[in-house]
């Protein structure tokens, strides 16, 4: 029997499918049951705009995936991630943003021979230049609320992705590092454990935290390739947030932190260096 098709087709599928999958779900849950203040239109813009940016640089560099379905995939995610986290009074910011995220993968990359790659998470990047650049454009993190079944899904199916990627110690790292700091500043401040537990849960389960930990940070092109350089590599990224966040008082301190640390990812590859990661070696007995 072939080895491949003795595999489940849920281990076959490529783990950007359940990335889709999940923030598909996801946005269609927030717009149905939370209002999330983005329009059909928006939407549909950001993602024309991601898979012709795409299918251009793809075809304009004659690159192997411009004929599979494959090689749209990060185009489809990078859309759901944008309108998810972004929003605008303007119709063109969604179609500029997804443009510019999907171009930066091909335009900015870094590192030694053996692990070259874009440098920046795209819908990171995107959402740094709306929040940072752009008039009338606002990051809206927060929309999920903190409700233990929201929490649920993103742990579910983030750890399922995480894993097939095999970055789930990054996730895991930055979470714990992250939880921990916060615990750490509520002791500080004298909170008892009421109101503080709650407050604790709130900062660490919302919505934008997970997708931050599970599909961001764990993204396994721009993180340091060696195992051990990218759990501190999580561990230094909460770190930064947290000062931003609550040392500086300024907002939106993960995806700042995230972003400034993405500049340092090939420094850490040219000095570990490893075999780049590959989606296409995503196969159960090859998943590093």
């Amino acid at each position: 029997m072939n080895q491949r098709l003795a595999v489940p087709i849920w281990q076959r599928l490529d783990a950007r499918c359940f990335q889709i999958a999940f923030l598909g779900s996801f946005l269609l849950l927030g717009a149905l049951a939370r209002d999330f203040a983005i329009t059909p239109l928006q939407v549909a813009l950001a993602f024309a705009a991601a898979l012709a940016t795409q299918a251009a640089w793809l075809w304009a560099q004659d690159l192997p995936g411009k004929n599979r379905w494959s090689g749209y995939l990060s185009a489809l995610v990078s859309s759901l991630g944008l309108s998810i986290l972004v929003r605008s009074e303007d119709l063109w910011v969604h179609p500029l943003l997804a443009a510019l995220a999907m171009s930066s993968k091909f335009v900015l990359r870094a590192g030694p021979a053996g692990c070259r790659s874009h440098v920046f998470n795209p819908v990171n990047l995107a959402a740094f230049i709306a929040w940072a650049w752009l008039p009338g454009t606002w990051l809206s993190p927060g929309q999920w609320g903190s409700e233990s079944l929201a929490a649920l899904w993103f742990i579910a199916l983030g750890g399922l992705v995480t894993q097939r990627v095999s970055r789930w110690d990054v996730s895991a790292v930055f979470l714990l590092t992250w939880g921990g700091l916060l615990a750490a500043r509520l002791v500080w401040f004298g909170y008892a454990w009421e109101p503080g537990a709650g407050m604790w849960q709130q900062q660490i389960g919302n919505g934008a935290v997970l997708l931050f930990a599970f599909f961001m940070i764990s993204d396994p092109m721009t993180t340091p390739q060696h195992p051990a350089a990218r759990r501190a590599y999580a561990a230094a990224v909460a770190l930064l947030a947290f000062v931003w966040q609550y040392g500086l008082y300024q907002p939106h301190g993960l995806i700042v932190a995230l972003c400034g640390a993405s500049l340092a990812a090939p420094l850490i590859n040219r000095h570990w260096p490893q075999a780049r990661f590959e989606w296409t070696q995503l196969t159960p007995d090859r998943a590093a």
